[in-house]
């Protein structure tokens, strides 16, 4: 998902140095990494919206059963196996008590029974609590997805359709960068909910820096059709630019 960045590109400089596809691959890596964008490109004389059409509509075989596109029959409009506690939204000061870590993709992501995902099916993880700390979780998973070979079902049902998603599917597909279940990755270590309004979060995510100390990033969510999904920025980038920590200072800590 995060991937890794030549050494002449400094940490917190522009997130974008070279024309392609720079892999939304893990930042975690053992590698230095510094950009954690999609795609940034000319697009003169590209219909990425319909391109991003073509390649979201040509997946292979069906939706995963009890999939979020299929009938929202539950409170919320959201699907009917998919219920969560959702009453609280103060931002979390401490890890959920029920944290557990399971392995994604190349790394070890946080999932709570109470918070989400409640789903974690063999193409796709899903079903957060419509809180601060569901929003957290679906920041940490869903673009750990992205870097999976079902990223394609992953865009269409996890991201905020419109024009940075057509961006950000048109360059994956041009990359063809997946992350191996090999990859050598380091892991997460805390979060901060930034903003919280119900329907939008930013989540700040702090990682181990193999050079010593942290790096932090950011990742948007939005409430929608009964669940978390991804807002990408602008350009079509999953995270903001990459900033070094020197403590964990600020940031929530999963704990292990």
């Amino acid at each position: 998902m995060f991937g890794t960045q030549r050494e002449r590109d400094p940490v917190g400089g522009p997130f974008y140095k070279e024309r392609g596809w720079i892999s939304a691959a893990l930042f975690l890596g053992f590698f230095l990494v510094m950009s954690l964008v999609a795609f940034v490109s000319d697009p003169k004389g590209v219909d990425l919206a319909e391109t991003s059409r073509e390649i979201l509509t040509g997946l292979d075989g069906p939706l995963s059963p009890g999939d979020p596109q299929g009938v929202r029959g539950g409170p919320g409009g959201r699907p009917e196996d998919c219920a969560t506690d959702d009453g609280d939204g103060t931002p979390p000061s401490a890890a959920p008590e029920d944290v557990e870590w399971r392995k994604l993709v190349a790394i070890m992501v946080p999932v709570s029974p109470s918070a989400g995902p409640l789903h974690t099916d063999a193409t796709m993880w899903w079903c957060f609590a419509h809180t601060p700390t569901g929003a957290a979780l679906a920041a940490h998973i869903i673009p750990v997805q992205l870097s999976g070979v079902s990223w394609r079902l992953v865009a269409q049902q996890q991201v905020v359709p419109g024009a940075p998603r057509d961006t950000f599917v048109a360059g994956k597909a041009e990359s063809g960068t997946a992350v191996s279940e090999d990859s050598a990755v380091g892991r997460f270590v805390g979060f901060s909910v930034a903003s919280y309004s119900g329907d939008l979060a930013t989540v700040r995510l702090l990682v181990t820096d193999p050079m010593g100390g942290y790096l932090s990033t950011s990742v948007s969510v939005r409430w929608r059709d009964g669940d978390w999904k991804v807002a990408l920025r602008d350009d079509g980038s999953l995270y903001s630019s990459v900033e070094r920590q020197a403590t964990t200072e600020g940031f929530t800590l999963w704990g292990a």
